[in-house]
């Protein structure tokens, strides 16, 4: 199995998923055509608590609004999806994922503000959460931006490092 890894510039931060993941996202992102789409990203932390692994990702909930240049997730079936996730592998909300369809993948003002926005929101019980972002062609050419948010600082950008065959 192939593991996409990112890790901020100092090394102190690393995010990973599976193949399997990106391609589930890249398939929702096809379906979607010229609009934008999305969904959470649910998986752990380490124990030290400087990577994340991101173990699955959802589709757009039915209630989402989807343009051109805009996404705005729903929230129906949200919640029951997180619950199976934690009880069959102990995962939980992480971070959101969307698609910029054939545009860059660097995040606008709007997508930090609103991450920003679930890093100091209490209840949704998240302060340093992920932003991946996809960007382009989903069949050909497309890239991926991801960032974390941590409470009343600046995103932090990761890049790729080390894809690997596990």
């Amino acid at each position: 199995m192939l593991v996409h890894r990112y890790r901020d510039i100092e090394g102190n931060l690393e995010i990973e998923f599976s193949d399997d993941v990106l391609t589930f996202m890249l398939a929702q992102c096809t379906l979607s055509g010229e609009l934008e789409t999305g969904g959470i990203l649910a998986g752990y932390y380490d124990d030290a608590l400087n990577r994340a692994v991101i173990i699955k990702s959802s589709p757009a909930p039915i209630d989402s609004k989807q343009t051109r240049t805009r996404f705005y997730r729903g929230v129906q079936g949200l919640k029951d999806w997180l619950n199976t996730l934690w009880k069959l592998d102990k995962a939980y909300y992480v971070g959101e994922w969307h698609f910029h369809p054939f545009a860059s993948s660097k995040m606008s003002l709007i997508d930090s503000k609103q991450m920003n926005s679930i890093s100091n929101n209490k209840p949704m019980n998240c302060p340093e959460p992920i932003l991946l972002i996809i960007g382009g062609n989903p069949r050909k050419r497309y890239s991926v931006s991801i960032s974390i948010f941590m409470k009343n600082k600046k995103p932090i950008e990761l890049n790729e490092y080390l894809p690997e065959i596990i």
